[in-house]
């Protein structure tokens, strides 16, 4: 039984900074995209495909988790934020900085 309850600030506060990262993560993979595309019409090495799709992949997952997130309340809302948190995170990771 749901209640009408207002949420708490700080489960808002989470949910918007996780959308705010996964708009960052779909910035990102249009970025990717284009300098792939740039790099491709003009014969530089560029990123490179796997690249491009990790991107991509890492995208359309937080794109996906956050919509999920606002859809829900409590702690499946806050796991689902957490998990755009970590795509991001192991693209970043894996594709910036190891």
């Amino acid at each position: 039984m749901e209640t009408d309850l207002p949420e708490p600030r700080l489960a808002r506060v989470w949910r918007g900074l996780s959308g705010a990262f996964a708009a960052g993560l779909v910035l990102l993979a249009l970025v990717m995209i284009g300098v792939q595309v740039y790099a491709g019409t003009r014969d530089l090495p560029g990123p490179g495909l796997d690249v491009v799709l990790g991107h991509v992949l890492a995208a359309v997952i937080a794109v996906v988790a956050q919509l999920l997130a606002d859809r829900r309340r409590g702690w499946p809302a806050a796991a689902l934020s957490l998990l755009v948190v970590v795509a991001g995170a192991v693209a970043l990771w894996l594709f910036w900085w190891a």
